[in-house]
């Protein structure tokens, strides 16, 4: 408990240090497009391998406001449509940065894998998110288009080994409940 206290007191004064005073408001705001992500969403997922195979699952991801509205978190579970076996699981929180002034994306597996990736607006209901690949090896994007008329999440997921020609990895459609 000491060390959680003293890394939460060294947490504060280096905002304020940096001239960065919490400001809740700022960081609603910025989250604020994400909005109409909130909620109860279900389809399928196809998902490219290593090797060539096809992995299609049943996806649903549960999204919710955390922390009064300054968090967005992001569970994802993929099972097999036979067995109703659980192949993917995926836990996520997307946050505003005040020092960065950057929204950002903190994900973690069930296989135990973490990853700080970056997260941008594109436009109304249109967001990307991606991160480099350790050692070098290639980056992964990700793309989501909402619509709020027909109630659908589509996402592509894409691997480049050299940031310039991309691969499909992911395409996921789901329908909010």
């Amino acid at each position: 408990m000491k060390t959680i206290i003293i890394c939460l007191t060294l947490l504060f004064f280096t905002a304020r240090s940096q001239g960065q005073a919490p400001n809740p408001a700022i960081n609603k705001k910025q989250l604020a497009p994400l909005s109409y992500l909130i909620g109860s969403w279900k389809g399928t997922a196809t998902i490219q391998q290593r090797g060539g195979a096809t992995l299609v699952v049943n996806q649903e991801e549960k999204i919710s406001w955390e922390l009064d509205s300054l968090l967005i978190k992001i569970e994802g579970i993929g099972k097999d449509p036979a067995t109703q076996k659980k192949n993917f699981h995926a836990y996520a929180l997307i946050s505003y940065n005040p020092i960065t002034q950057q929204l950002g994306m903190r994900s973690y597996t069930h296989e135990g894998y973490q990853t700080d990736a970056y997260f941008k607006i594109l436009g109304t209901n249109q967001f990307e998110w991606g991160f480099d690949l350790p050692a070098n090896r290639g980056k992964i994007r990700y793309t989501i288009t909402l619509s709020e008329t027909e109630r659908t999440w589509v996402e592509k997921g894409e691997f480049s080994a050299d940031g310039n020609t991309w691969y499909p990895t992911l395409s996921m459609s789901l329908v909010k409940q």
